[in-house]
């Protein structure tokens, strides 16, 4: 039987951004059978609607990249797959964009070479645009960007040594008197993935 794949992107907003992996997994297992969709489903005794997402977002961090991967028994419009799914979703979570995948296209984690998170911080008069250095022997690269209206841009490299850094982790390695902390986070938003 013929099968059709898209990949999703879809936004994670306050107050969804609490919600976990599994309660996302099953989410969209909800959402799919409302919209009356003809999702594939694995085989076996417990059949479940073929889906693959993207590396997990920590609890708490706003996501405007979330990614998912649907299989369909019958090919679908992408822009008409997005409405029908948008009808049945919480704007928190709308979907905003649809692409038709290869069938043998590789998967998400396969093709994912690195994450871009913001942090915002509270402006407390110790943070500028100033440089801020930032090293870390266990990962590929981790680059830093500038910093502009206290937003502290990272990109963390991954794709050889295969290592996703928790975004909370990577404050621990800003210098303590940058001002760069937990105390004066307001909140991490993942921005973006880039692609192999």
């Amino acid at each position: 039987m013929d099968r059709y794949r898209y990949r999703c992107r879809h936004l994670k907003l306050v107050p969804f951004h609490l919600l976990s992996q599994l309660d996302l997994t099953r989410f969209w297992d909800r959402a799919l059978r409302r919209a009356n969709l003809p999702i594939a489903f694995s085989q076996g005794f417990n059949p479940r609607p073929v889906l693959s997402f993207g590396p997990a977002t920590v609890t708490g961090v706003i996501s405007l990249a979330e990614y998912l991967d649907m299989t369909f028994y019958e090919s679908i419009e992408p822009e008409h797959l997005k409405n029908l799914l948008n009808n049945q979703v919480p704007e928190g979570l709308r979907i905003v964009e649809v692409n038709a995948m290869f069938p043998d296209s590789p998967s998400i984690m396969k093709s994912l070479k690195s994450v871009q998170y913001a942090f915002i911080f509270k402006d407390d008069g110790q943070i500028g645009n100033s440089q801020v250095p930032v090293s870390l022997e266990d990962i590929e690269e981790l680059e830093r960007k500038k910093l502009e209206n206290q937003e502290y841009m990272v990109l963390f490299l991954f794709k050889k040594k295969n290592v996703l850094l928790n975004p909370y982790q990577s404050l621990e390695l800003m210098p303590k008197d940058s001002g760069l902390n937990r105390e004066n986070l307001l909140e991490i938003i993942k921005q973006n993935y880039d692609w192999s």
